[in-house]
């Protein structure tokens, strides 16, 4: 019998034959894809604020990194409620910043419902090292700088300079300290004064934080907290990180922790 096919005909008779032969291939390679991660994988990177205003962040002569308390926050809310993510890892790389800042990232790794690990790379300090403070436990490098507890509000005084170019300054304020930080009039004793009351409640506070995140004693910070950085090593000699490592020691504990393989979302996966 002759059968005449027409041309279109053909092509879509061969076009099936091809993808029906591209499904066998496909069903035959094991696939090559990423487990799906089960670690969140948190950056804290440069100075630290509660919010970076939009201009800011979208900026490309921003010549610092910034990390937003805000941020962070809602990324550990995100990953205590998701279901899929069975451990959450901050990354800390900071001198410090805002200690609101601190405060709320401390707060909310406290609040999660999983295990938490703060990994100290270069940088943990101030308010850097007191968010990291409130994770179940610290890594960080034997070379790293951690610590760094203290308060400042220290400024540069232009007053004399001003004088001697022949500027004047006219203080037109209401309220006796409104002008205490202006930095083109020397402070008063009584603003001074002020000044580091308020400096010493914060300090104070900064300390409580630490003890009672590290479970340490007040007094036993309070030798500490001097303002200094202590390398990784000490930091582990003096109770304020639990151990020396990085991110493929944090890796290994994780898998012992969660007991399951720890797979880190934007490191071990995409």
């Amino acid at each position: 019998m002759y059968i005449n096919l027409s041309a279109a005909k053909v092509v879509a008779i061969a076009g099936g034959v091809l993808i029906i032969a591209l499904l066998a291939v496909l069903i035959a390679v094991p696939s090559r894809r990423h487990p799906s991660c089960d670690v969140a994988y948190i950056p804290l990177h440069g100075e630290m604020a509660t919010y970076i205003p939009d201009s800011e962040s979208t900026s490309t002569n921003n010549a610092y990194d910034q990390t937003a308390s805000e941020d962070v926050t809602r990324s550990i809310r995100d990953a205590s409620a998701d279901s899929s993510i069975k451990a959450i890892v901050l990354e800390v790389d900071s001198p410090g910043g805002s200690p609101v800042a601190g405060e709320e990232i401390q707060a909310a790794l406290k609040r999660a419902s999983k295990p938490t690990v703060a990994l100290i790379r270069d940088e943990g300090d101030s308010a850097a090292y007191m968010a990291a403070s409130g994770a179940n436990m610290i890594f960080a490098s034997a070379f790293s700088d951690v610590g760094d507890i203290g308060i400042t509000q220290s400024y540069v005084d232009n007053a004399k300079q001003n004088a001697e170019s022949g500027l004047t300054y006219n203080q037109l304020s209401i309220g006796k300290y409104k002008d205490m930080f202006s930095p083109d009039k020397p402070m008063t004793a009584d603003e001074r004064a002020l000044a580091l009351q308020q400096l010493q409640i914060d300090y104070n506070e900064f300390v409580n934080i630490v003890a009672g995140n590290r479970d340490i004693s007040t007094s036993s910070i309070l030798a500490l907290a001097d303002g200094s950085s202590f390398t990784g090593q000490e930091a582990l000699q003096n109770g304020l990180i639990n151990k020396i490592g990085n991110i493929d020691d944090v890796r290994s504990y994780l898998t012992t922790t969660i007991k399951t393989n720890a797979i880190i979302c934007g490191i071990d996966s995409n």
